[in-house]
């Protein structure tokens, strides 16, 4: 067995990674680090199914150390894995840069798929059969090759299940409809993947911080009514939008402290924010919002925005106060797409009866 692990973030996110950990497992040792890759040597083995409850870290698992091609990645998974034992392939890129911030034309995947190519075509099937397909499920035991330019792979693995994404580094993938408002759409699209909150056609949402309309949109396209409260304009593929459930955009165009109780209509489901203020100041506004419609409030799909990395020390508190709205189930993650950021979803009694009823 292993003694290292690795831990897949955002780029730039490395020293919130080694905070977090610091808190979580103070007896791991920083080892190595890439841009969106960090490694620590544990005194005791890692093990593939070990959890990891780090809000900033997109994936991990027992870290095998670099490869420079298909053989050697051979050789570990064997001194690692079971003979007989089937395998998921999970292949992906390193984050080049900030999310939004790519290179003009770069997009990610390219790579990926030429060092997948390159493994699957020479797998020794008769030792480690290759699951069909890159989406994990539970129980799976996963070969994790890291890549990037002109560096060796890096292999890890893990056993999928809770705390894991199903798909390869936590990248998850999102079809942007071309008339989307704004990057928006795919943040919600992402938190919804992620959280598996259940939002239904027919539930009502109010988003607060809605210009130009990006997740409000991702929302229309789901069958919700969408109530809007911003003072900037909305884009008019929201404004003009009926849904064949018939649902629309309601535009509350005014700040929300000119909101009054009777704008919103009495049953509301969800209650969203993404706002340039700091988390405390945005969670005093989430709370006054989603203490009025509380017989019928399935959950909370909130983005905090953070000064600095260092920030992270004030997570725990921040999920307490989310928790403390009527929560009875809150987790947090760093989206592929939050940026200096982070995604909450909170779910009431209503919301988890949902996700296991009819």
């Amino acid at each position: 067995m292993t003694h290292f692990l690795f831990c897949v973030c955002q780029h730039g996110a490395e020293p919130a990674v080694k905070a977090e950990l610091a808190a979580l497992r103070p007896e791991l040792r920083f080892a190595y680090s890439r841009p969106g890759l960090v490694t620590f040597k544990s005194p005791s083995p890692v093990a593939p199914d070990d959890p990891l409850p780090a809000v900033f870290v997109r994936a991990f698992g027992a870290s095998l150390g670099p490869a420079e091609g298909p053989p050697q990645v051979y050789t570990m998974l064997s001194g690692t894995c079971p003979e007989g034992q089937p395998v998921r392939l999970h292949v992906w890129e390193r984050d080049v840069t900030r999310p939004g911030e790519e290179p003009p034309g770069f997009r990610y995947g390219p790579r990926a798929a030429a060092a997948r190519e390159a493994l699957v075509a020479t797998w020794p099937e008769g030792q480690h059969p290759l699951l069909p397909g890159e989406v994990a499920e539970v129980g799976d035991r996963v070969l994790d090759v890291i890549v990037a330019e002109g560096e060796p792979w890096w292999v890890g693995h893990h056993v999928h299940g809770p705390g894991h994404s199903p798909f390869p580094g936590g990248r998850i993938a999102v079809d942007m409809p071309p008339e989307a408002p704004s990057r928006a759409y795919r943040k919600l699209e992402e938190a919804l993947i992620w959280s598996g909150a259940p939002v239904r056609s027919g539930d009502v949402a109010v988003e607060i911080g809605s210009a130009p309309g990006g997740a409000s949109y991702a929302l229309l396209r789901r069958g919700v009514t969408v109530y809007g409260i911003d003072p900037a304009l909305m884009d008019p593929v929201v404004l003009d939008y009926r849904g064949a459930a018939g649902n629309r955009f309601i535009h509350l165009h005014r700040p929300m402290s000119l909101v009054q109780r009777a704008d919103l209509p009495p049953a509301l489901h969800w209650v969203l924010m993404d706002v340039n203020l700091a988390p405390q100041v945005a969670l005093i506004t989430a709370r006054r919002l989603a203490a009025r419609p509380r017989h019928a409030l399935h959950g909370v799909l909130l983005t905090l925005k953070l000064d600095d990395w260092r920030a992270v020390r004030h997570v725990p508190r921040l999920l307490a106060s989310i928790s403390a709205m009527g929560m009875d189930e809150v987790k947090a993650t760093q989206l592929p797409s939050n940026r200096m950021e982070l995604f909450v979803c909170g779910l009431t009694r209503l919301g988890r009866q949902r996700l296991t009823g009819p």
